[in-house]
């Protein structure tokens, strides 16, 4: 596509994130000006998965190949049918798509088949944007801070972004007077393992911790809570992305087998000491900025912004920095990474980079994203 400046293109957004509860969409109208449009949310909602999709998606390594490709024209035909519902306008899709397995640096899959939107809205769909990353030598992950970018870049201050979905991870921006790299990566668990915790000791009865009253009834089990913070991922340094292959229901089992038994140990003090989990390995990785970034203040987006029990560890760890939600032009805690995949997707049709080298350890900048186009 062809820049020229002040066109306007239309572009939806698709989200779909570890915590594998439903569809995130975010219409974007960008005016073209370079990596810096400007632009307007114009819609933004959620459409639940159906209950076929969560149980498979919240444990993606479970399922087998044949499974998957199977799953890939359902998610793809459900991603088209929810669209149309919505009976919206746009020029063409940024569609993230389903993770099912994230193992750089050898590959990072997604799924969600993008040739039923493609060919029903009659709209290119961007898709696939992790793998060129990968392919590069990087982590194909994370991938918003370019968007974090966009938002808040100062001249004068550091600033950080928190996102809290299934998996949690923080951006540095510096300032740009000092000319210091932006970095950026996943920091651990976000809401995963609360979420299967809260799952598995209700029975069902709750998928989440609602705003974190499950965890304020509990106490702390600090040998837990120790043998957690042990996990090898938080040995490793920068860049470094995690995903269900960390984090996911076999980890899960594995801590259960360990501590459920335990006569002393009520499910309060399980899930709050996954809750405590999140907010340490979030805030330990801020803490070990170094002297160089002095950030002041911080968004959070995600899921995660809703669990006040979360919240609340983060910022009393934190009190030197001002901990606010999204809340920025029409982009909130709750369409950020929508709008994220909205831009990518801009930036992709503009011939322009997705990635930040610095953040995922690619070789170079690069494009980000495949072109479906419609038959």
């Amino acid at each position: 596509m062809e820049k020229s400046k002040g066109n306007k293109l239309r572009i939806l957004g698709l989200m779909t994130g570890t915590s594998a509860d439903g569809l995130d969409l975010c219409l974007v109208e960008f005016t073209d000006n370079g990596e810096k449009p400007g632009s307007s949310v114009l819609f933004s909602g959620e459409v639940d998965y159906p209950a076929k999709f969560k149980a498979a998606f919240r444990d993606p390594l479970e399922l087998s190949d044949e499974e998957v490709a199977a799953l890939d024209k359902e998610l793809g035909a459900w991603f088209a049918e929810s669209i149309a519902e919505l009976n919206l306008s746009f020029d063409l899709i940024g569609s993230h798509g389903q993770t099912i397995r994230h193992e750089p640096p050898h590959f990072t899959q997604q799924i969600g088949d993008p040739t039923f939107m493609a060919n029903k809205f009659k709209v290119p769909v961007i898709y696939d944007f992790r793998s060129k990353d990968v392919e590069l030598g990087g982590q194909g992950a994370p991938l918003i801070p370019i968007l974090d970018q966009y938002l808040y870049a100062s001249l004068k201050h550091d600033i950080l972004c928190l996102n809290i979905g299934g998996i949690s991870n923080i951006t540095l921006l510096p300032a740009g007077e000092k000319l210091l790299p932006i970095i950026a990566w996943d920091t651990g668990p976000g809401n995963t393992l609360i979420d299967k915790a809260v799952r598995s000791l209700t029975g069902g009865a709750h998928e989440f911790d609602p705003s974190g009253t499950i965890a304020q009834g509990g106490n702390l089990n600090e040998s837990m809570l120790k043998h957690l913070l042990s996990h090898e991922f938080y040995k490793l340094s920068p860049p470094k992305s995690a995903g269900q292959e960390q984090f996911g229901l076999n980890y899960f089992k594995s801590i259960m087998s360990r501590y459920n038994s335990e006569s002393n140990l009520n499910h309060e003090d399980i899930v709050l000491t996954l809750t405590v989990l999140t907010a340490r390995t979030i805030t330990d990785s801020i803490k070990q900025l170094g002297e160089a970034y002095t950030p002041s203040t911080m968004y959070v987006s995600g899921g995660g912004t809703k669990n006040k029990t979360l919240m609340s560890l983060i910022q009393e760890a934190l009190p030197e920095i001002n901990c606010e939600t999204v809340a920025k032009d029409g982009v909130t805690e709750d369409n950020k990474e929508a709008f994220g995949f909205a831009y990518l997707a801009y930036l992709r049709m503009n011939d322009l980079p997705g990635n930040i080298p610095t953040v995922t350890g690619a070789s170079r900048p690069a494009r980000l994203g495949k072109i479906c186009y419609p038959d």
